[in-house]
């Protein structure tokens, strides 16, 4: 008798275990992406965007919230943009190129490189192929250029999605750094050298840069790293005596986002683009063709 109530509760516990199986959504495949630079993420789901700038989906949740500031250095209150960006795999944070080549001088619309990357979100990165000869440039984990001169801040992804970075640097301290992290087991896979740094562990560098406009109001954005996988696009209109300037900037961002880990300014003025959806959702006085993006990708595989 009570072997068959142990058999009785067993049968019912499995049907139970089965019904539940059956009646529960499949996790939906996240597949780490390609490195190479051509590759891109998928495209992302209709289903995934619950408004024109908010998007989810098993490897990406973007948040969007606008805000404004009227800076000293600002003649007028100005309107901030802020995207909090989630990704579940770090090979989801990628760049690109304007005709997909170094070498190509030409430059594309900023939209054009979005969409054609499927890029869930997108913003400028900096000037690569304005100018040839200084810089330090890492693409998809590809080293294209070493010509540092100890002007610029360096802003360093590694393979685990985390940011680094070398203030005002020299090819010799950069090759410290790569060697530093190579140590440790990393790879570099993206590198920018506009900058400079803005914040580092919720803490606003003072000016320090030798070659930025720093006390110059105008159009600005920085990207963002605010925890393991969690990062920020911070945009700020601006134009003709109006905007914010360097130290303005940094402060806005640990105010906006007091663990900030590491926040890194980017081309501003025409060259401000951010892009969701394949949507520019700003204006930007005077916008111009740009050399590169940095972009959010989906890595959620398509159901067949």
């Amino acid at each position: 008798m009570k072997a068959q109530v142990i058999r009785w509760i067993t049968a019912v516990l499995m049907l139970a275990a089965m019904a539940l199986l059956i009646s529960s959504p499949a996790l939906a495949e996240v597949r780490s992406l390609p490195l190479d630079i051509k590759e891109h993420g998928y495209k992302p789901l209709k289903e995934g965007w619950s408004s024109d700038v908010e998007y989810k989906d098993e490897s990406i949740e973007i948040t969007y919230k606008n805000g404004s500031i009227k800076a000293k250095s600002s003649s007028t209150k100005v309107t901030t943009r802020m995207v909090t960006i989630k990704i579940a795999d770090p090979t989801q944070l990628r760049t690109t190129m304007s005709n997909e080549s170094y070498d190509d001088p030409r430059l594309a619309r900023a939209v054009a490189m979005a969409k054609s990357m499927d890029a869930v979100v997108a913003c400028n990165g900096d000037f690569m192929k304005y100018s040839y000869d200084f810089g330090y440039v890492v693409r998809q984990g590809v080293l294209y250029r070493d010509a540092l001169d100890g002007k610029r801040d360096i802003l360093i992804i590694d393979d685990k999605g985390d940011f680094d970075y070398v203030l005002q640097a020299t090819s010799e301290m950069m090759a410290e750094k790569v060697a530093e992290i190579e140590a440790d087991g990393r790879k570099i896979i993206n590198s920018f050298s506009f900058g400079p740094v803005l914040v580092v562990d919720g803490v606003a560098l003072d000016a320090h840069s030798a070659v930025c406009s720093d006390n110059i109001a105008t159009q600005r954005i920085a990207i963002a790293q605010l925890d393991a996988l969690t990062y920020a696009i911070i945009e700020v209109d601006g134009g003709n005596g109006t905007g914010i300037n360097i130290r303005e900037l940094s402060n806005y961002i640990v105010r906006m986002f007091p663990d900030c880990k590491v926040a890194y300014n980017l081309d501003g003025g025409g060259s401000t683009h951010l892009i969701i959806n394949g949507k520019k959702i700003h204006k930007t006085p005077n916008a111009r063709p740009i050399s590169d993006i940095i972009y959010f990708a989906s890595a959620q595989v398509p159901e067949e």
